[in-house]
């Protein structure tokens, strides 16, 4: 006998006492497996399971319905959930109406999971998670981030919207760290994804809800710890980012995820968060110890598939210099003048991919900060 959990509209379903012995129909067993393995073979990124509509997947940036499938009820829903999650999952999702982890699904591939309520009943989110860590070659950032790997100490901020691919680049930074440098590597995730293996690095992952309450518990707590690199997937408080500006301090090198869609904006907004009685020890932090913010994009490409624009800063001394002084304008003008130093603005990315042939003019426009700075540059050509 299982205990019963709401899920909206007056619909409920049991949740196991022990996931183990959970009993799923052949027909839905075939169901998921089958969904599963459109996902892995038409290499979507990411599949929707809403109450009410077919499964929905996402490739190369588009939705897409899948349409020979059955529309979704409730009660296929809660063999859904029983079946990715286990009972102290259950436990969580009850209490918080949410819950993110990972999930391998039949040693083929290792899904992002996210179930959470709208409009009174679950939904579920997967995101497919690349079964080996791509090199910052194959991402195509290997000139231009290797050296910031190789910092022994500061800040570098991934940047981008969702679907951006800033876990990808994380990951290789990572990776790149671990077979080429050394030294003990700690990661804040929510959820973990890619499992790394030990080669000329210590590597520490800690999951988020599991590991530890928060990002900024496990960040309090490493403080005295002997501890080279650590990488936060999400600053999500003050209190975060304010750990992440001590560790920078206190000599790690440290790699965070954020949401801004320019460097411009990732520094105004990362110093704004703060309290005005702080704000001038963020900005004097954030100028001493900045190694770089890379911000991206994965744009549509003309033939099919996604390419990755991307902003770089570089913490040079005048961009640092600039930073202390409040004058995030003229950064930007560093950033436009600099492509010999190794920096480059989004707006002439995107350029550069429209003048080979690799996007349409109309999806860079779309994607760019300032597309009016995008189309003086595209006349130059």
């Amino acid at each position: 006998m299982g205990r019963r959990l709401s899920i909206g509209g007056g619909d409920y379903f049991t949740v196991k006492q022990n996931f183990n012995t959970f009993f799923m129909t052949t027909t839905e067993n075939l169901t998921i497996n089958r969904i599963l393995n459109a996902v892995a073979e038409r290499k979507a990124t990411d599949v929707h399971f809403v109450v009410g509509n077919n499964p929905i997947i996402r490739i190369n940036g588009q939705l897409t319905d899948l349409a020979d499938e059955e529309v979704i009820n409730p009660e296929f829903l809660e063999s859904l959930i029983n079946f990715f999650a286990g009972e102290d999952k259950l436990e969580i999702l009850k209490k918080k109406k949410e819950i993110k982890f990972a999930f391998n699904w039949l040693d083929k591939a290792r899904f992002r999971v996210y179930i959470f309520k709208q409009k009174g009943y679950y939904s579920i989110s997967l995101k497919l998670v690349p079964q080996q860590v791509r090199s910052l070659e194959e991402i195509g950032l290997a000139k231009a981030v290797a050296g910031f790997c190789r910092s022994k100490r500061g800040l570098i901020f991934v940047s981008g919207p969702f679907n951006s691919g800033r876990s990808s680049t994380m990951s290789a930074m990572i990776d790149f760290i671990n077979k080429n440098i050394g030294g003990r590597i700690l990661s804040f995730e929510e959820p973990i994804e890619q499992i790394f293996i030990n080669q000329k690095s210590m590597i520490e992952q800690r999951e988020v809800g599991q590991d530890v309450d928060s990002f900024s518990q496990g960040l309090a707590s490493i403080k005295d710890e002997d501890v080279d690199v650590v990488a936060v997937s999400k600053v999500d408080s003050i209190e975060s980012l304010e750990l992440i500006l001590e560790l920078a301090e206190s000599g790690r090198l440290v790699m965070a995820m954020v949401d801004y869609d320019s460097a411009i904006s990732c520094l105004e907004g990362l110093i704004s968060d703060f309290p005005q009685s702080k704000k001038q020890w963020a900005q004097d932090v954030i100028a001493d110890y900045l190694v770089s913010i890379i911000v991206q994009r994965l744009v549509p490409t003309v033939q099919g598939g996604m390419v990755l624009a991307v902003e770089i800063l570089i913490g040079s001394s005048s961009v640092k210099s600039l930073i202390k002084e409040g004058r995030y304008g003229n950064v930007e003008s560093i950033i436009q003048t600099s492509r010999a130093e190794g920096m480059i603005s989004l707006d002439y990315s995107l350029a550069e991919l429209v003048r080979t042939g690799k996007i349409a003019q109309a999806e860079a426009i779309k994607q760019a900060v300032k597309p009016q700075v995008l189309m003086a540059s595209l006349k130059k050509q």
